[in-house]
C-alpha cells in the first residue's frame, strides 16, 4: 500500500481531496481538510472545542455549519476572482447556502439517520468547485438530493458532460417546481390549482353540449386552458411526491 502525503496546508488538502482516485483517498484527505480548517479557526481565536456535554450537540452543529459557510466563502471568492464582484458572489453564495441548510435540517429532522445536512452540503460545495453560480449550484444540489457517493459522481459527470444532472426538460421542471416550493404556500398554490382548472374543465365539459354557436368558441377555449392548466398543475405535483426523498 503507497504511503499517503500529509498535506501541509489547506489548499493542499483541498487538491489532494479533489484528485483522490477512490472513495477511501478521499475520505482520507477530507479529515486533513477538517483538521487544517481547526487549525485555522484556533488561530482567528474562534473556538472549536466542546465547553460541556451539555452543549456538545448545539455546539457540534454550529462549528460544522460555521465551517461549511466558511468553504463556501472561499470557494465563490476564488471563482469571482476576487475584487469587488468577488464579494457579491460570496454573499450570494452564502444566502443560497442559507436557504439550502435549511431544507437539508428539515430532510434530517424527518429523518435522523439520512445524512442530509453532509449530504446536500457536499452536493452544493462540489458543483461550486466545478465552477457553476450559486443559483445554479443550489438548484442542481436540491435535484441531486440524497444520492450515494456513486450516484452522485455519475450526476457531476453527466453535468459536466451536459451541463444537468438528467434531461433539459426534467430540470427545467424540477427547478421550476423548487421555485414554488420555496414560496410561502407554493404547495397549496399548486393544489388549488389543479383543483379549481378541473373544475372548470368538468363545468366547460357539461356547458359544451348546450352551447349555442356564439358561445361555442369560448367553451372550447375554457376547455384547452383549463385542461392545459390541469396537466401543468398535475407535471407539478408528480415532481413533489418524486422529490420528498431527495
Amino acid at each position: 500500500m503507497e504511503e499517503r502525503k500529509i498535506p501541509e496546508t489547506l489548499e493542499e488538502a483541498y487538491r489532494l481531496r479533489d484528485e483522490a482516485k477512490t472513495p477511501e483517498e478521499w475520505d482520507f484527505y477530507q479529515e486533513h481538510v477538517y483538521r487544517l480548517r481547526k487549525e485555522e479557526y484556533r488561530a482567528r481565536g474562534i473556538r472549536t472545542e466542546i465547553s460541556s456535554r451539555r452543549r456538545e450537540r448545539q455546539s457540534a452543529i454550529e462549528l460544522s455549519r460555521e465551517m461549511f459557510f466558511l468553504e463556501v466563502s472561499e470557494v465563490a471568492g476564488r471563482n469571482a476572482g476576487g475584487g469587488r464582484r468577488a464579494r457579491t458572489v460570496q454573499e450570494e453564495a452564502r444566502r443560497y447556502a442559507a436557504r439550502l441548510d435549511t431544507h437539508a435540517f428539515l430532510k434530517q429532522l424527518a429523518a435522523p439517520h439520512s445524512g442530509a445536512v453532509d449530504l446536500y452540503r457536499r452536493n452544493y460545495l462540489e458543483l461550486l468547485r466545478m465552477g457553476k453560480p450559486p443559483s445554479e449550484a443550489y438548484y442542481l444540489s436540491r435535484i441531486i438530493g440524497l444520492a450515494g457517493e456513486q450516484e452522485f459522481r455519475a450526476a457531476l459527470e453527466t453535468i459536466r458532460r451536459t451541463g444537468y444532472p438528467g434531461g433539459r426538460l426534467t430540470y427545467l421542471v424540477e427547478k421550476a417546481a423548487i421555485r414554488i416550493r420555496d414560496l410561502p404556500g407554493g404547495m397549496i398554490l399548486i393544489l388549488l390549482t389543479f383543483f379549481v382548472s378541473l373544475f372548470a374543465f368538468v363545468w366547460a365539459t357539461n356547458e359544451w353540449g348546450n352551447a349555442s354557436a356564439g358561445t361555442i368558441f369560448f367553451v372550447t377555449l375554457g376547455l384547452i386552458a383549463a385542461g392545459a392548466l390541469m396537466l401543468i398543475s398535475a407535471v407539478f405535483i408528480v415532481t413533489f411526491i418524486r422529490s420528498i426523498n431527495k
